[in-house]
């Protein structure tokens, strides 16, 4: 049995043991399924994992809050936007959610179509992005659009108050995207669209991960971009929310040249929506992580050259 599966369970982050009497079973960061040889030692799990969730949150605000910049970093992130803005079928008079809206890069343009003629909520968890798309509303004078500072798990909508729901990038981050994809589906008008982006298998060298876990250690690593990396994973669930008429295309995101630093990675320190069982490796099985994967991507140098490329998922389905 692989390491984390059944084992003492350790978070570095919160400095707590779950002792080896349990056997871990599926963890996210709403849910945690656990049986236990004695039944008398189940102590307190809903505030670890309560904890866990506000810790998850709290890197992901941090992350951003500190991407002051974020329209610049490249031609990626405002290219991008372009392209999902000509994909989402946008008309006057519609009412629209921008999920994780961060700098506005989709819901200022959004509402600029629109004009008077409809209206754009947006709503993000960081202030730092969501600052520098109040200033760029404000610059522009624009009325119609709403930025809501929030959790989007936490915050709830009217039932079929939209006819458009968007996210561009952010839907990874979600902690439980079945539960959020049914509330979307709640949200939405009859004949309501849903449009969101997702990174493809092996952007990022997601795949790289995934496999040397799986050989070293036997764990199924839940990769932040794995619940949506393939077209058949979206569909699913997109069909088991209740949507139809699912359509997807595949964009081109961008081309980065692997950090120098590579080497120096460190896997367990990743963002994991869904739980990180490689806080339950030790030191030395870390260090041995780090230096496979060091491995792996020299590998790929040899064979490609010194570049990784991103692919985009622009995927939309309808009420």
């Amino acid at each position: 049995m692989g390491y984390g599966l059944e084992m003492e369970y350790w978070d570095t982050d919160l400095h707590i043991i779950v002792p080896p009497y349990y056997r871990y079973y599926r963890s996210t960061l709403l849910s945690f399924y656990i049986f236990a040889i004695d039944s008398n030692k189940i102590f307190q799990l809903s505030n670890c994992i309560g904890k866990m969730r506000e810790n998850y949150k709290q890197k992901v605000i941090d992350f951003f809050d500190g991407r002051t910049s974020y329209d610049f970093e490249g031609r990626g992130h405002p290219e991008n936007a372009k392209r999902f803005l000509d994909f989402v079928p946008a008309q006057p008079n519609q009412t629209i959610l921008d999920i994780a809206t961060g700098t506005g890069l989709v819901a200022i343009p959004l509402a600029k179509f629109l004009e008077n003629k409809g209206s754009v909520i947006g709503v993000d968890i960081s202030t730092g992005m969501l600052a520098q798309a109040k200033a760029k509303v404000i610059a522009g004078g624009i009325q119609n659009l709403e930025l809501i500072e929030s959790d989007i798990e936490l915050i709830d909508f009217d039932n079929e108050q939209f006819d458009i729901i968007s996210c561009c990038s952010g839907l990874v981050f979600i902690s439980d995207i079945p539960t959020l994809l049914n509330r979307c589906h709640r949200w939405l008008k009859p004949g309501g669209c849903l449009a969101f982006t997702s990174s493809s298998k092996g952007s990022y060298l997601s795949e790289v991960r995934v496999r040397i876990c799986k050989d070293l250690f036997g764990i199924d690593l839940p990769h932040v971009i794995r619940p949506l990396w393939t077209p058949e994973k979206c569909k699913k669930l997109l069909r088991d929310s209740g949507f139809q008429n699912v359509e997807i295309e595949k964009h081109f995101f961008r081309k980065d040249r692997i950090d120098d630093d590579y080497g120096s990675t460190q896997i367990e320190k990743e963002f994991y929506p869904r739980g990180n069982p490689l806080l339950s490796l030790s030191d030395t099985q870390k260090q041995l992580l780090q230096a496979e994967y060091k491995k792996a991507v020299d590998e790929l140098i040899a064979e490609q050259g010194i570049w990784q490329e991103a692919i985009n998922l622009f995927v939309k389905a309808w009420k």
